[in-house]
Parts: C-alpha cells; structure tokens; sequence
C-alpha cells in the first residue's frame, strides 16, 4: 500500500452517515425492513472493504446523497431518461447512482457500468437485493484501456464520473476526459464529483497518483480537452465543503487543511 496506512480511511460505525435520502433509496429498491437495514449494510461493508482498502467503502461514502444533492438533478434525470440512450456509470462501484436513478425511473435496460473491481459491482446485486431486476451491463476493465468497441454504439446520454478522475494523474485525467469526449455526441451530459483542494495538487496513493483539483485547474484540463477535441462544452462546476455531501467531521481528519469537494455538470454543444 505504498506505505499509506488505510485505517485512517475506515469508521466502523455508521452513525449518521446513513443520510435520508440513502436510507429511502435502500429501503424502496432493496425491500429491506428498517430492522435489517444495519445489519445488512454492515456485512456489505465487510465484504467490499478487503477489495481495494478506498475510502468510499471505508468511510460509507457509498451511502452519500450524491447526485440526489445536485441542484441540477431534475435536469440529470430528464437526460438519463431521453429517448433510448445509455446511462455509463464509470468507476461504478457497488452501483449505488445507477440505483439512485432507478427508483427515479430511468430504465436499467439503458445502463450500462465500467469498474475494474467486478466483486464490487457483485456486492451491489447483494446490498440492494435487485440480482435479476437491475439489468445494467456491466463491464470490467480499466477505462483507460477499454476498446471503444466494448460500449454500446447507442447514444450516451449521461456519463456519471462519481469519485472518479481525481484517481488518475493529471495526464491521466487529460487521457480519461478526451476518451469520455470520443464516445459522447452533442447532447451528451458528464456530471460527477470528486475530492478536491483549494491549492490543487498531486498525491500519491495506493492504486496511483491522483491530481486533486481546485475550480480554476478543472477548467483548465477542460480548456485542453476543447481545443485538443475541437469540441465545445456548458461547464458548471462548483466548489463544496465535504461536510455538504454528508461526510463528518472525524472523517476529514486524515485530509489536510484546503481539503473540499468539486461537484460538475457539463453539457457537450458541439
């Protein structure tokens, strides 16, 4: 683990991360009674910690709103629901924003989700109980070597890159946004988010190096990625306080002092 102690990214206890908005979603698409509910997401989070040791699993941040939060839901949900083009869930995780959209009533037949993790996305089909009625296709590979054949020739309506760029570097960032640009057309939606800093910076991690953005260097990768892509994107980005996802105080303490979240809907024009 590059000499990174992981502990620091683990809260044993769920106290009140387990948000409304969460607990609505688990109990309406799993059919999970309030009573069980604990002590299922506890033996989930047992199982999906010993994959990969992220602090998404360790600090329940799988059970953030996400997207659900957005000013701009009503708007992501009309997208994801257009026609019949594909939702692409990247970095899916146990598919917790597929099933954020599902019970809004986007069709799982249009989803489709990338992670390089496939235990992960198996423990999604055992936390939300929907193994035979989530009907997303899932794909396992690293976006970054994954054959543009691999994904449907369809329409991408929404790309969803939840707490997934910042895991790359800078320049493979710059690598990942101009593929997500190649498979998107006009009309194509990226909405996500991600760790961010007010001084943006490297950091080395277990799985790599990750470049932590502030709002100005976001759109300074997306200049790059218009001009090099000749292709122009609607950016809204706005920088948040972790606290407004739903992270607690104690979980921050690991992270220094300029420590914030970027939250982004981009639209592509041309």
């Amino acid at each position: 683990m590059a000499g990174i102690d992981t502990s620091v990214w683990f809260r044993r206890e769920i106290g009140p991360r387990l948000t409304l908005s969460a607990r609505e979603i688990l109990l309406q698409w799993s059919g999970l009674d309030e009573k069980e509910l604990l002590p299922h997401l506890d033996a989930i989070r047992a199982q999906a910690w010993p994959l990969g040791e992220y602090p998404c699993i360790g600090l329940w941040m799988f059970l953030l709103p996400g997207l659900a939060a957005f000013p701009q839901f009503a708007q992501i949900l009309a997208h994801a629901k257009r026609g019949d083009g594909i939702v692409l869930d990247l970095g899916c995780g146990l598919g917790q924003d597929l099933r954020l959209l599902a019970v809004h009533g986007v069709p799982t037949t249009q989803m489709w989700a990338l992670d390089v993790e496939e235990r992960l996305w198996e423990l999604g089909y055992d936390l939300f109980r929907d193994r035979g009625r989530m009907a997303a296709a899932f794909i396992q590979a690293d976006f970054l070597q994954l054959a543009p054949t691999t994904l449907p020739a369809a329409k991408l309506n929404v790309v969803i890159a939840a707490q997934f760029l910042h895991l790359f570097s800078w320049e493979k960032q710059l690598e990942a946004v101009k593929k997500i640009v190649d498979l998107s057309s006009p009309g194509t939606m990226l909405v996500g988010y991600q760790q961010g800093r007010q001084r943006a910076r490297e950091y080395l991690r277990p799985w790599g190096m990750m470049f932590y953005h502030n709002r100005e260097s976001f759109l300074r990768l997306w200049d790059l990625v218009q001009q090099e892509t000749r292709t122009n994107w609607t950016i809204e980005i706005q920088e948040v306080r972790l606290q407004e996802w739903g992270m607690q105080d104690q979980d921050l303490e690991w992270m220094p002092e300029d420590r914030m979240g970027i939250n982004f809907v981009l639209i592509r024009d041309l």
